[in-house]
């Protein structure tokens, strides 16, 4: 079993314990790029991501600039 099989499976059981909602994974890489993996009927799809949209998926996550902004 090579590693991306081995997160296909782990993202399974995860995926089983939130009653199949929609879960996903970003992974950032070091130039601030990535990618956006969710499941699909046959295990995992991935989305490459520039900066830009690596920022505002992560803003989404974070429900928006507010959680960003100093008091």
């Amino acid at each position: 079993m090579n590693e991306s099989q081995a997160l296909a499976d782990e993202f399974a059981r995860r995926r089983q314990s939130f009653a199949g909602g929609d879960i996903f994974i970003l992974a950032v890489l070091p130039d601030g790029r990535g990618f956006r993996c969710h499941t699909v009927e046959s295990g995992l799809e991935a989305e490459e991501l520039s900066r830009d949209e690596m920022a505002a998926a992560i803003i989404e996550l974070y429900g928006g600039m507010a959680q960003f902004r100093k008091n």
